[in-house]
């Protein structure tokens, strides 16, 4: 029995749509669990026993939706933005020209003009919304879709009956006016936003296939002394893999012959490369450093850890359940509320009033739903979002989402990647400890000449402080690397020696209890130490680290003050951890964590509360999109930063607190949007009901719905753009 079914699905519009199949397909005795995710348009079915797929496809055409088998996720989602593209501009070209015959160029059969170029916008670009809308009220539901339909297709077949039927307006004493500009331009906004939306969820997709992408293509296996270059996914356990320096290393394996450092950091997160020795565990994707070795294959396909990390990061999706909008929820209410009012108004109308009776019920009818119209409702987000993303561009934030905006006004957790987040991610030296008469001049020139000549990866390090102290290269004799404790050599006829204790210690010599002292209290702290000495003298330590950023401390102390708690989540010691965190002001970290942990971490904190990552690397890509909101270091990995909601451009950590900050202030635009959205329809459509008719003979026009939306949409626009003045 398989595991699991996954199903692609097409013709979901919005998270409801996902919402009404999963409980369909949860309904069935057979499925022990259905999750239907919107933004990969994707089931996943975990079955009790053998259940006939034909019969979960039935289903789920039932109830209006279809199985796609033949294109892949990304091809799918590309395919949709395209017509989403395609369809918008078609929209926007056909509104540009409809507006000005609305409003100042009237010619000869005008009425007619307007009614040929919005055929193909209310019915042909604009389908997708009536799709939608049909499939609602066969389950009795209501979302935006059918607000939309239903607003535009009443001012859409109004007007065609003003445009056909005028005489029959006018014998109601009613000017015959049309509202073609309005259907259109309510469908192109909407179709913008809607394309907006479709491109900003392929980059799941692109994240995704990054990480695919990680492993080599190919690789050189050693069989019966010969080397045969093969393809990686022909691998089989118990394979002997030859991976030269710089190449990576292709599946998951043990080390069988030679030494070498191995970048780990897409795993772990941290910059210094691990020694592996025979016997050592290396994992595929990493890169190997400057030696060669021969890898014995002990892990292969879905059973590798980068495997195990890109189904971590396509499950997130899953449990990221997509946010409802708030002006999806008032649809599913008002819609109803509207169509009833409406119905009750052509029947108070023709019952009881003035003749043309017919006439005036219609009039009443369409009213109510033109003053309805969703058109600035369909604004009032996506403006807030446009004018919040550029304000947020303009101070180096990218935000790639609505949702984000909206959950990071409620964060109550933020959780730190260390290396590449909370740290630059340059090994320096921290430390310079000279003992005797040696100066920290003296060290660093024995340290640096004996480290140019070995790949360890302090060596940068001591380069670029040679070069900001001044220090000269020397020749250097007789070099050795012992690995795994040191190296040493002869400079200018003298022997020294940059290594562990255990190198020292090895010789026959015995360390001093101060230096030892002061040796183990910098590894205490977290730093990774060294000594340096010549012949039988120790002339100090030097202490290797990982730069914490400046304003580290002053992010975290600010989201303290906001009420929001902080945590670091790394695959460092707990030594580094900890000198981390306290000097970053973290209280809470978390150590030696690997990527499928770290995801683990983070959906506990999510259980409390919306969580917030900020990280940097591919380990960081399950937790970045499993988060509620996943933010990327603009200077990390393609990976991360695709697999993030926000980046924050240039590596500024400090723009962070600046975007809780814009998130806070752009969902009270939002909430202020749609109460001006609705506050003129709502005291509007008593009057279109008829309501002042029997005091005062005043009845409403569809002509001043058409300006109260007016109005309404201009007080949206206005309101979203007092975010232009927001400052953190």
């Amino acid at each position: 029995m398989a595991e699991k079914i996954e199903l692609p699905i097409k013709g979901m519009t919005c998270a409801a749509c996902a919402a009404r199949i999963e409980r369909e397909l949860n309904k069935l005795e057979d499925i022990n669990e259905a999750r239907v995710n919107f933004p990969l348009k994707k089931a996943v079915i975990f079955p009790k026993k053998e259940i006939e797929l034909k019969e979960v496809i039935s289903i789920i055409r039932d109830i209006g939706y279809d199985i796609d088998l033949e294109a892949d996720v990304s091809v799918r989602a590309k395919k949709e933005e395209s017509e989403l593209k395609k369809a918008f501009i078609w929209s926007a070209c056909l509104s540009a020209i409809i507006m000005p015959f609305s409003m100042w160029m009237v010619l000869p059969y005008n009425n007619f003009i307007l009614f040929f170029l919005t055929l193909p916008v209310q019915f042909y670009f604009g389908i997708r919304f009536h799709r939608a809308t049909i499939l609602n009220f066969r389950h009795f539901t209501a979302d935006m879709n059918t607000l939309i339909s239903v607003g535009t297709s009443a001012a859409f077949f109004y007007s065609a009956f003003v445009t056909f039927f005028p005489q029959v307006v006018i014998s109601a004493g009613i000017m015959p006016h049309t509202y073609f500009d309005s259907s259109a331009m309510i469908i192109t906004l909407i179709l913008f936003g809607r394309f907006l939306e479709s491109k900003a969820k392929t980059r799941t997709y692109s994240a995704i296939k990054m990480l695919y992408e990680l492993s080599p293509k190919d690789c050189v296996v050693l069989r019966e002394g010969k080397e045969i270059r093969v393809a990686t996914d022909t691998l089989e356990v118990g394979n002997a893999v030859l991976i030269r320096p710089g190449e990576k290393v292709p599946v998951d394996g043990e080390v069988i012959e030679g030494s070498t450092y191995i970048d780990e950091s897409m795993i772990t997160g941290e910059s210094i490369p691990v020694l592996k020795n025979t016997g050592d565990e290396v994992i595929g994707g990493t890169i190997n450093g400057k030696g060669s070795v021969v890898v014995r294959v002990t892990r292969i396909g879905k059973d590798t850890v980068l495997s195990k990390v890109i189904h971590l990061v396509e499950e997130a999706q899953f449990t990221k359940a997509p946010v409802q909008r708030l002006a999806d929820r008032v649809a599913g209410i008002f819609v109803p509320i509207v169509i009833l009012i409406s119905v009750v108004a052509f029947f108070v109308w023709y019952v009881f009033g003035p003749e043309p009776k017919l006439t005036n019920s219609l009039l009443s009818f369409v009213s109510v739903l033109i003053i309805a119209c969703p058109c600035a409702l369909g604004l009032a987000t996506p403006t807030a979002i446009m004018v919040s993303t550029g304000v947020g561009a303009r101070r180096g934030i990218l935000i790639k989402s609505a949702e984000a905006l909206e959950l990071t006004n409620k964060t109550r957790y933020v959780l730190f990647d260390k290396t590449g987040t909370l740290t630059e991610g340059v090994i320096i030296i921290s430390d310079v400890i000279p003992f005797g008469n040696y100066s920290e001049k003296d060290i660093l020139h024995a340290a640096y000449n004996l480290e140019k000549q070995s790949e360890h990866p302090f060596s940068e390090a001591l380069r670029a402080k040679a070069e900001e102290l001044h220090i000269g290269s020397s020749k250097v004799d007789e070099f050795e690397a012992i690995v795994g404790k040191g190296i040493k050599g002869k400079i200018d006829g003298k022997y020294y020696s940059v290594g562990n204790i255990s190198l020292y210690e090895d010789s026959g010599k015995r360390l001093d209890d101060t230096i030892r002292e002061k040796y183990h209290n910098k590894e205490r702290k977290g730093p990774s130490p060294v000594l340096v000495w010549s012949e039988d003298t120790i002339m100090g330590i030097l202490a290797f680290n990982d730069k914490v950023r400046e304003e580290a401390r002053d992010v975290v102390t600010e989201l303290k003050g906001m009420g929001i708690e902080t945590a670091m989540i790394t695959g460092d010691s707990m030594k580094g951890a900890r000198m981390i965190s306290e000097k970053a002001g973290i209280d809470k970290y978390f150590y030696r964590i690997l990527p499928d942990k770290k995801a683990d971490i983070v959906e506990e904190y999510k259980k409390k509360g919306i969580t917030v990552m900020v990280g940097d690397g591919i380990n960081d890509a399950p937790a970045l999109a499993l988060a509620d909101v996943g933010i990327a270091m603009g200077k990390g990995t393609d990976i991360a930063i695709e697999s993030a909601d926000v980046v924050l451009m240039k590596g500024q950590l400090s723009r962070l607190t600046g975007f809780i900050k814009l998130s806070k202030k752009t969902l009270w635009i939002i909430r202020e949007n749609l109460f001006w959205a609705f506050v003129y329809n709502i005291l509007g459509i008593p009057v279109a009901f008829g309501a002042l008719y029997p005091l005062f003979g005043i009845r409403f026009e569809p002509i001043y719905g058409a300006i109260a939306m007016v109005v309404s949409s201009v007080s949206v626009v206005s309101n979203s753009l007092r975010l232009k003045l927001f400052k953190d």
